[in-house]
């Protein structure tokens, strides 16, 4: 466990506006989410995450002040600070290469896909074709079990752990009981996704890399490789000052 009014405290310190009762509960966790996020309050998004943080955690024995600080870390990337819930493809064609590589999108296709000059945000339809490229062919059978030729973009990121690929949705289906695998957009509700991303979290064993402190290794359970980790120390780094002083 955790020291609340401590954490409370030091929140406050830092701008945010909440109560130091001892009773970390949906707003102290969003107050949390902002600091991590640079933000000066919470967004509405980040109110209904922690809530359901507030909920979720403590049925997954994610309740020291490292295993809330490597998670909210980890979310903090996959989520795009806390704003999004479904999977941004919206790369320029140098995105591309660096994020997926050169085994899973060819200079061509990042060049002939990814956002052109003059664009703000690649059309639906090309980040489809992304989705269905990088997630898809012999990667995406032998890592995400994905089988159909548009499972990549049907199961594309989404929710707090940005669920990835037909055999984790089906996955986190068996678990919940929850038809996602036929209705992904399940995975956008806040609520619904941090449950999932939890479950996910759980079942991979990541509360041990938590409490080793080991972010390389945890960052290879939630993300499949390193993408991001840069992001990810910051993150953590931020989430620590106020969780693990």
């Amino acid at each position: 466990m955790f020291d609340a009014f401590a954490v409370q405290q030091r929140l406050v310190d830092r701008g945010q506006a909440i109560s130091v009762d001892g009773d970390f509960g949906p707003k102290s966790y969003a107050a949390l989410l902002a600091w991590v996020a640079a933000k000066p309050a919470p967004s509405t998004l980040m109110l209904s995450f922690g809530t359901a943080c507030a909920r979720y955690f403590p049925q997954n024995a994610i309740t020291s002040a490292l295993r809330i600080a490597h998670n909210i870390a980890q979310a903090a990337v996959e989520t795009w600070s806390f704003s999004r819930t479904s999977e941004n493809l919206n790369y320029s064609p140098a995105g591309l290469i660096a994020t997926f590589g050169l085994q899973r999108i060819s200079s061509a296709d990042a060049q002939r896909l990814g956002r052109q000059p003059g664009e703000q945000v690649v059309p639906p339809d090309r980040q489809a074709a992304i989705a269905n490229l990088v997630y898809g062919g012999a990667f995406g059978r032998l890592n995400l079990g994905n089988t159909a030729p548009a499972d990549g973009w049907t199961y594309r990121g989404r929710g707090w752990k940005q669920l990835t690929g037909r055999a984790n949705y089906a996955r986190i289906a068996r678990i919940t009981q929850l038809p996602v695998v036929a209705q992904p957009d399940l995975l956008l509700d806040p609520d619904t996704g941090v449950r999932a991303g939890c479950l996910f979290w759980t079942a991979n064993g990541c509360n041990a890399f938590a409490d080793a402190d080991d972010i390389s290794g945890l960052t290879r359970k939630v993300n499949g490789g390193l993408n991001g980790l840069a992001e990810r120390e910051a993150a953590l780094a931020r989430a620590k000052l106020v969780l693990v002083p």
